[in-house]
């Protein structure tokens, strides 16, 4: 099942707030802020992709 962006949005902010979160050691930080950068470019390719379906359709 593909996530949509509002899903992914809100999983990126939790890993925010974990990150963020003093009693998260180093390692889980790191972890994290890995998993972060992946639901970001997967963000980032959603919106992409939308931008293109709207430029074909404003210039079908």
């Amino acid at each position: 099942m593909t996530e949509t962006y509002e899903e992914l949005l809100n999983q990126l902010k939790e890993t925010i707030k974990k990150i963020e979160d003093n009693s998260t050691s180093l390692e889980e930080s790191i972890a994290l802020y890995e998993r972060g950068e992946d639901l970001i470019r997967r963000c980032e390719r959603l919106l992409e992709e939308a931008e293109m379906k709207i430029t074909a359709l404003t210039q079908g």
